[in-house]
Order: C-alpha cells, then structure tokens, then sequence
C-alpha cells in the first residue's frame, strides 16, 4: 500500500475591536467598540462540504474569555462537557452576537479567550460533541460516527477550536487572532490496479477496528500541539463508500474512491491485521487482537476475465491497513489492487505459475537406410 499525507490546516481570523468603558453610554460610538467578530478561513475540507471563506458563513462558534482569576467573562465557567460558549453566527452581512444580551466589551484588564467551532450542536450529536471550559482547563469530547451505519442521520463535524490568551483592548491595536485548528484526522482513498490490464469494479469498502471517540485537551499555548485521550474501544468497521460501483482501470492513474467525501477519524494508531503462518491468521483472529483491516467488496478481472465476482456478483477481499492518523492531517491511501485476503487469512489471486523441464537430446534411430 502506498501513502502520502498533505498537511491541512485552516486559518481563522478573529478580530475584536477595542472599546472604552467611558464611551459605552454613547450609543453610536459604542456600537463601533464592542468586541467584534471578522472571520476567515482558508480550504478546511469536511466529509459533507469544503468549508471556505464562501460558505464558512453558514457555521457558528463559541467564544468563551476568562479573566486571571478564572471569571467567566463571555459564556460560562463549564466544569462539564457543555454547550455554553457566547455563540457568534454571520448574519446581515457580518459576524454578529446570536443573542444580543451576550454583547460584551473590552474591559480595563487581559482576557484569554477560546473557541469552538462549529457551535451550534444538533440534536442527535447532543451527547457526541461537547466542550468543557474553564480558566485552568478546556476539553472537547467528540464521538465519531459510521456516516453510512444504521440509523445515521449526519455528517462527522470537522471540529476545531481556537485560543488568544493575555489579551487586551492595546493588544495589537485591539485585534484578536484565532488559528482555528482540527482536532481530528481526513481520510482518504484512492484505488489503481497491479497491472495495466486489470479492471477493479468497487461496491463498498469499509475499516474494521477503529477507535472512535475520546477527550481532545487544548494545549497550554497557542503554538503548542493539544492531546487526545482515546477511549479503548474499537468499532467493528466504519463505512468509507457504500452502494457504489467504482471503476478502477490500469495502473496509470489513481482513481479517486472518497476524495471528496474524506472520512474524519479520532487520531490514532492502527496495527495491521498480521496475516502470517507464525502470527493472527483468520479475520476472527484479527478482531479478538484489535487489528485494523479494510473489508472490500468488488469485482477484480484481467484481460477481459473475472478473477473476482462476475458480472452479477461482487465478491468480498480484506487487505490489512496501519497507520498512525494525526490531527490536522489529511492522509491519502492508495490502494493498488492485484491481492487481498479471503476471511481466513488465504491469498485471494493466485497468479498463473508455469513449471517446465527439458530432456537430453537421443539420436534418431541410426539403422534407417534411406535411399537417395
């Protein structure tokens, strides 16, 4: 298996504009100095759609700003996982306040200030996504879900957060930056074949013993990397197409699979399926250990032959994967096809294999008399 990983990074701006608490009881002068939102973002590609400056206008975030001795100055001091930021939204042409009671403006002493994005959590991901927020400490717990399981009814967010801490109204001229980050990891697939005169016909492909939930901790500092505490429990497998019919020809080029519909995961190492006389053998195996395998369903042929389903049915390989997945990056497997496994670790394609031998040259028969 082949793999490339392209870091991916989205950059928000966040500026807040500085204000004067003697100026507060003009009316027109402090509607220009409240604590103000301006926000940008470079390509952040989610699993639904690829968040842009375009369409980054219809997210949210939660602000929280705590002063140095831990008050909740915007959104409240959260001693458990939460929803209870100042939540921001774009309406009317600019970044606004969702309530306008939740208003606020620069006060004489520093602020550090986090945010969640996106804000606004729906019904059915209530208890998945949630954040804890305090002066000491910020959190978000994230449960990822199998987008094409039973019962799904939603995308993965691509959840980041953001922090400026020891601000003030003079910080750079009263302007606060957020450089949101990803929390988790894109994934990726595309597919070629061994040889050039292979045909792949892809169905479904799916990842089996994933972690998919745990506590993301922000770091102390903004230029510092945050931490993951991964919950040690595995998924039996994770969709990452379904109900499709890819098709992969030659080994030229690499077909895209979910390109642009990439996976979003809890960062995390995998260990492989080790397929080995002396190591696990069987798929049951590979799952009682915890090892990671994809579960393809497809059609392979050569020459114009099935060597793998048929023209009506599509037969089932497993290939072990491993990896370890980072936050922020998007990984890019590409799968070249000419292999895979049955469900008790045995070889699926078995190439042609010729044995041949020669013998020692006899003479003809020496008592033939030919008569010219």
């Amino acid at each position: 298996m082949k793999k490339s990983t392209v870091m991916l990074w989205a950059i928000f701006g966040v500026l807040l504009m500085s204000c004067s608490e003697e100026e507060i009881a003009n009316v027109e002068t402090s509607s220009r100095n409240a604590i103000g939102f301006n926000v940008l973002s470079n390509a952040a590609e989610t699993r639904a759609t690829p968040t842009t400056n375009t369409n980054l206008k219809n997210t949210d975030f939660d602000v929280f700003a705590f002063t140095a001795d831990g008050t909740a100055f915007m959104g409240k001091n959260d001693t458990e996982f939460e929803h209870d930021g100042v939540k921001i939204v774009y309406r009317n042409g600019k970044w606004d306040y969702d309530n306008a009671s939740d208003l606020r403006y620069w006060p004489t002493e520093a602020l550090d200030f986090y945010a969640f994005n996106p804000g606004t959590v729906s019904e059915d991901m209530m208890v998945f996504y949630s954040w804890e927020a305090t002066k000491e400490t910020q959190k978000i717990s994230y449960t990822c879900m199998d987008e094409y399981g039973s019962g799904t009814t939603h995308a993965n967010y691509d959840v980041m957060y953001a922090m400026a801490k020891g601000q003030t109204k003079d910080s750079n001229n009263g302007v606060v930056k957020f450089n949101f980050k990803h929390i988790l990891s894109q994934v990726v697939f595309k597919a070629k074949t061994e040889y050039e005169n292979m045909q792949v016909n892809i169905k479904e492909i799916k990842i089996h013993n994933i972690k998919f939930s745990g506590v993301f901790t922000l770091p102390a500092t903004a230029e510092e990397m945050g931490s993951w505490s991964v919950n040690d429990v595995n998924a039996p497998k994770f969709g990452v197409v379904q109900n499709a019919n890819i098709e992969v020809n030659g080994n030229a080029t690499a077909t895209d699979i979910s390109t642009d519909t990439p996976m979003l995961n809890i960062p995390q190492t995998l260990t492989a399926w080790k397929v080995s006389e002396t190591a696990t053998k069987s798929k049951l195996e590979a799952d009682n250990a915890k090892q990671c395998y994809l579960e393809i369903a497809c059609k392979i042929q050569q020459s114009g032959a099935y060597l793998l389903g048929s023209a009506s049915e599509y037969k089932t390989i497993y290939v072990p994967f491993g990896d370890t997945w980072v936050a922020g990056k998007r990984h890019i497997y590409t799968l070249i096809f000419g292999g895979g496994y049955n469900d008790q670790g045995e070889a699926v394609l078995n190439p042609i294999q010729f044995n041949a031998e020669t013998t020692e040259w006899v003479d003809a028969n020496s008592n033939v008399n030919v008569k010219p």
